[in-house]
């Protein structure tokens, strides 16, 4: 990228609220001296960061939470194989980026608060859906609920936020709301542990249904709904259905070809279905006067750039959390606890990264601090390649590269976030974010999905061989993330 190059959104010199109140946030409480060109921002912005990311939080912690207690869930069901269990995270992920797209476009429909709220609810409903499951499968299907409602609640909060901000500080507001997602995963482990030791598995579900509510009340008074364009009203059916179809047939050929065999005809017509339903998608949102997913944004050079990058470390950024606590407890013999204590680690590296780097992305550039980030996450994998083997020591072994990891992905997928976000404008924020989120979604269920498909084993040093070629796997797509992000994307442009 050009040295010139900087992450600059378009200007917001009013936002008309739901009230019919204009409100100017350049004005009066924006003002900026002759040698400061950083624009103040105003409460209620802050107020609406804090609300919105504490949704993110919410789901977060569910997501991190859950990989602590797999092996609690599986020990509640009894004869329930790790891949059965590993289907309630692989339903969260498919379902997150199945309805990604679907609540992005009603959130800018129908009201970017209501749909959060509407969320929230609907989390509240599916936790203790979770919670009271009296089988595998249907607390599966509970998750399939809560990734809606996951679904719901992320597009939605960062475009109620953004329009709040002046431009000269959008960047670091999407840095601090990308910040939430590992602040959650930094509480989730530890947090998880403790409700795992004291009540169980299902308490860790239980526990978000009061949270919701609590945000759901708080939404009514800190949230302010944006008016929408009320002339784009036709939903995209066909690309829910296509994009739904094509997904989960990808995972399913992944997951379950380790036992129909992967060249048998049931996982290559189902793979074969799922090819299908992906071009029917493609094609139809390119056809659609109103696609579920715009992927006419993917012309900008710089949206597309990013979303390979984000993709490609999608697979391993999520999935990773599933092998670190299987590994730690039927292999190392580490307790839940130590578990919890041992991964928190890794989320605080990235809080951390994110924290500081979203403040100087615009001076030294965020698609170099992305490159390096990157390449801090190769060095992680290949640190836990060479130094795990049959015996650990935390400190020296394991810790080093669960921190660089950690580190090396908020220096990354956040700026890409936002780095995706410069190169449309205001009206484009919530289609954006929603193609970037199911992306990473939708990576995030691939790389589980091939998790559980080369993890046969899990107990014992009989498992450390596929340990190694999980990590391996993981490897190589990072290293084709990090040279992703060297195509050049050239001087930013919204036309």
């Amino acid at each position: 990228m050009r040295r010139q190059f900087s992450v600059v959104l378009s200007a917001v010199p009013r936002v008309q609220l739901a009230d019919g109140a204009n409100r100017s946030y350049l004005k009066s409480e924006t003002l900026k001296s002759a040698d400061d060109k950083t624009e103040a921002v105003p409460a209620r912005a802050w107020r609406a960061l804090f609300v919105a990311s504490l949704g993110t939080i919410l789901v977060g912690f569910n997501t991190t939470a859950t990989n602590i207690a797999l092996d609690d869930i599986q020990r509640g069901f009894p004869g329930v194989s790790a891949a059965d269990v590993g289907w309630g995270v692989a339903i969260f992920f498919i379902g997150t980026a199945a309805f990604l797209p679907l609540c992005g476009r009603l959130a800018d429909k129908i009201g970017r608060k209501k749909i959060f709220q509407m969320g929230l609810l609907l989390f509240a409903l599916s936790a203790v859906f979770s919670a009271a499951s009296p089988s595998v499968w249907l607390l599966n299907l509970s998750r399939l609920l809560q990734a809606f409602a996951g679904a719901a609640i992320l597009p939605s909060s960062l475009a109620l936020v953004l329009p709040l901000f002046p431009e000269s500080r959008r960047t670091a507001a999407v840095g601090l709301w990308s910040a939430a997602g590992p602040l959650a995963a930094a509480i989730a482990p530890s947090a998880a542990a403790f409700i795992l030791s004291i009540g169980g598995w299902r308490m860790v579900y239980l526990v978000s249904a009061p949270v919701a509510l609590l945000l759901f009340i708080s939404a009514l008074f800190f949230l302010d709904e944006v008016l929408i364009d009320k002339n784009r009203q036709r939903l995209d059916i066909l690309g829910a259905a296509a994009g739904t179809i094509a997904i989960a047939a990808v995972v399913t050929a992944i997951m379950q070809g380790r036992l129909w065999g992967y060249s048998s005809v049931a996982t290559v017509g189902v793979a074969a279905m799922g090819a299908f339903a992906l071009v029917l998608f493609i094609v139809n949102s390119l056809r659609h006067p109103e696609p579920l997913l715009n992927l006419k944004l993917l012309r900008r050079r710089g949206v597309w750039v990013t979303n390979l990058a984000n993709f490609l470390i999608g697979i391993s950024s999520q999935s990773i959390w599933l092998v670190w606590p299987f590994f730690m407890k039927n292999v190392w013999d580490y307790s839940t606890v130590g578990i919890g204590l041992g991964l928190t680690v890794g989320p605080v590296a990235a809080f951390t990264s994110i924290i500081i780097f979203s403040r100087v992305a615009d001076r030294v550039g965020p698609i170099r601090l992305c490159r390096l980030g990157a390449c801090l996450q190769i060095l992680a994998i290949s640190w836990q390649l060479v130094r795990l083997g049959s015996d650990v020591n935390y400190w020296a072994d394991l810790a080093p590269g669960i921190m660089l990891f950690g580190l090396g992905w908020g220096m990354s997928v956040p700026l890409l976030n936002g780095i995706a976000l410069a190169w449309v404008e205001e009206s484009f924020f919530g289609e954006t974010n929603g193609l970037f989120s199911t992306v990473r979604y939708a990576s995030a269920a691939i790389g589980t999905a091939a998790v559980f498909a080369i993890l046969t084993t899990t107990v014992g040093e009989l498992a450390l061989p596929y340990y190694d070629r999980i990590l391996g796997f993981f490897l190589v797509t990072t290293v084709l993330a990090a040279l992703s992000l060297w195509i050049p994307i050239g001087k930013l442009s919204k036309k």
